[in-house]
């Protein structure tokens, strides 16, 4: 914090010859350990570097400019990097690299940058790697952006926790709205043509800006920070001079839909769960979660698991989402659904990658790299051509080769069940963290937590009727891309669609459930504005993104071109 604070003391005095509204910015030689002044907004005052980088072997210049992209940081991560290749023009689409694991590794120091630590030994890219996501935005004159910001993660200052829902959406929206601001003082780039990519949590962050663009849910948000383009009138309302929506969406992924993702994960895993009970896997059974159900002596609590799966079929039910042949998609036929995307990717993937390759996949776990154990006959081929797919045995492959999460997997901090969970997402700012499923609610256990039944003497049938409920609601709606796809009441809070999606799901990833990525497909297809889709379960990845550059920015190419 000591830049900021030297900086706010310098505030609209002359910094190394350069003063706030100037039109030249200092550059890195000259304010190695000065930031500018927080406040203005002004790209012109941002810190600016001069780098070299190689592309395939050539050299290529890039300049980079750093500044605070919101008036009123409260964390000193909140701060933006420009990647500008020297061939980019006002034209060329910006890439915005969102920096989020898991909604909480958000640090500036972080992100994604293009480096030159060592001027005489300059980073090398290239463009045709499959996995090198920078070599083939600068071979492209792209502008890359990316960015630090708030997060769950982000420790109380003064008992106050100001990571909750929606900080790191509202600051990812200000990030945006901050290169609208400055889009003419900017040497490159078109701010009409932004594509938010990211990865698991951040993947499902780049779903839900894609799905809210200049919705007014986050107003309030927005000016508490600072961000460009709005303001509060005399009613207490606020208005907006800036939008935040984005172009395209390149999503890896994305944990999202968190309110149901608990009930979803149940949805497609109870039985594996019954069928993997007691399975000997040669491990610890108190440190595998394979067989642990959070019980004290390691059997399956099918009550549970049975409950949240009821109530997944009811919500799939109520939202009157459409397969492609214009059938309704219901709980009966979602399995179904299932299948057939994943069908769709083996028969792809046995042109792409041939059969013999597919078969050692198989055998093979991709996380490890050991021998797969579960059913390893989930998909055969037939010497005709053709193959059979088992979805049943596939899950238990998967559940077999990575332990799946427990029950009540994204909503557990309070049940104690687990280490890990998103509950402190949500929350006042008073509260570490808050229960947002309403089992994990009702059974909460931890004595002056602040939320749950044992403190609030309310069910959470109950406590959602109370602002306080109606607080957290918008929480957990902030958060989640299917709310906002499937918000049909045409009001300003439901936001604009980004027209452009790609979005991938590994066949071998069970860290969200393939109901809940099967959903968010069908919510990004029924939407009439949207306009190109492209969604598919990637063969046998694990949860993880940015393994199909040379797909994802083909893809973009023929969007740009269109």
């Amino acid at each position: 914090m000591k830049k900021k604070i030297l900086m706010q003391i310098l505030a609209g005095v002359m910094v190394l010859g350069t003063t706030a509204g100037s039109t030249v910015a200092p550059r890195a030689e000259e304010a190695e350990e000065i930031l500018p002044p927080s406040g203005n907004l002004d790209v012109s005052d941002a810190i600016v570097r001069d780098l070299t980088v190689k592309v395939d072997g050539q050299e290529v210049k890039v300049t980079e400019y750093e500044d605070f992209y919101i008036s009123n940081p409260s964390i000193d991560d909140q701060r933006i990097s420009i990647y500008v290749p020297e061939g980019a023009t006002a034209d060329s689409p910006i890439i915005l690299s969102v920096n989020n694991s898991g909604w909480q590794a958000n640090s500036f120091s972080s992100r994604v940058k293009i480096a030159n630590d060592d001027p005489n030994e300059p980073a090398e890219y290239v463009s045709d790697s499959n996995t090198d996501k920078i070599g083939a935005i600068l071979s492209r004159n792209y502008v890359l952006v990316s960015y630090g910001c708030r997060s769950r993660n982000n420790e109380a200052v003064d008992g106050v926790y100001d990571g909750h829902s929606p900080a790191t959406i509202t600051d990812t929206k200000a990030v945006i709205r901050y290169l609208r601001q400055n889009m003419e003082a900017l040497s490159a780039g078109d701010t009409d043509r932004i594509v938010i990519t990211g990865t698991s949590g951040g993947g499902a962050l780049s779903t839900v800006i894609a799905a809210s663009g200049n919705s007014t849910d986050y107003f309030e948000s927005l000016y508490e920070v600072g961000a460009a383009g709005i303001e509060q009138q005399e009613d207490g309302t606020y208005t907006s001079t800036i939008n935040d929506d984005v172009f395209g969406v390149i999503a890896y992924c994305p944990i999202t839909d968190l309110p149901n993702a608990d009930a979803a994960y149940e949805w497609l895993y109870k039985d594996v769960r019954k069928e993997l009970e007691g399975v000997d896997f040669n491990t610890d059974p108190q440190k595998d979660p394979r067989i642990l159900y959070n019980t004290e002596d390691g059997h399956v609590n099918e009550e549970v698991s049975e409950l949240l799966a009821g109530k997944y079929s009811e919500y799939v039910d109520s939202l009157g989402l459409m397969l492609d042949d214009g059938t309704p998609l219901t709980s009966e036929n979602l399995k179904e659904a299932i299948e057939g995307l994943m069908e769709t990717e083996i028969e792809e993937s046995m042109e792409e990658f041939g059969v013999e390759q597919m078969q050692n996949d198989i055998l093979t776990n991709p996380v490890n790299g050991n021998e797969t154990v579960g059913d390893s006959d989930w998909v055969e081929f037939h010497e005709d051509g053709t193959f059979t797919y088992d979805i049943d045995k596939h899950l238990n492959y998967v559940a077999s080769n990575t332990p799946l999460k427990v029950v009540c997997a994204f909503s557990n901090k309070g049940l104690e069940w687990a280490n890990t969970s998103e509950d402190s997402l949500f929350g006042t700012r008073e509260m570490e963290y808050c229960a947002f499923e309403e089992y994990s609610w009702d059974h909460d256990s931890v004595e002056g937590n602040g939320c749950g039944q044992d403190d609030t003497g309310l069910t959470w049938a109950e406590y959602m009727e109370t602002e306080e409920g109606r607080k957290l609601a918008l929480q957990m709606r902030m958060t989640n891309a299917v709310a906002y796809l499937n918000d049909k009441d045409g009001s300003e809070a439901s936001g604009v669609k980004a027209p452009n999606w790609y979005v991938r799901h590994g066949m071998n990833d069970r860290d969200t459930s393939f109901a809940l990525e099967t959903i968010l497909r069908y919510s990004i297809t029924n939407n009439e504005d949207i306009q190109n889709s492209n969604f598919e379960f990637a063969w046998l990845q694990p949860h993880k993104g940015d393994y199909d550059v040379q797909e994802a920015y083909a893809w973009l190419d023929e969007v740009l071109a269109e």
